[in-house]
């Protein structure tokens, strides 16, 4: 079953209050981490690298460069902790399409 949470901006870490809290860092030579708290609710923040020019290069996920209802392409996967047989399950998969988290 998909779940739809909203993006909300905010300034910075502290400001992150609930689940789809985001947040950019300033640029550094072209290069912003959108980072947020999982969507799912459990308070872990994550993040992706995203670019100014808003191409997917370099490790980089396409960004639209709407800073208040962001869209990334593609999914954004947020791993879990690693398995005693050595494998790491994800924890949250889905997209941020149009400032909402919509997950797989």
């Amino acid at each position: 079953m998909s779940t739809e949470i909203p993006a909300r901006r905010v300034l910075n870490y502290s400001a992150t209050e609930k689940a789809g809290d985001f947040f950019l860092t300033p640029s550094n030579n072209g290069v912003r981490r959108l980072s947020f708290l999982c969507p799912c609710g459990c308070g872990i923040l994550a993040g992706i690298k995203v670019r100014d020019d808003g191409k997917m290069l370099d490790g980089a996920w396409a960004w639209d460069r709407n800073e208040e209802k962001p869209t990334c392409a593609p999914s954004i996967n947020i791993m879990g902790d690693r398995n005693d047989d050595g494998t790491v399950p994800s924890h949250w998969h889905g997209y941020l399409t149009n400032g909402v988290f919509r997950s797989c």
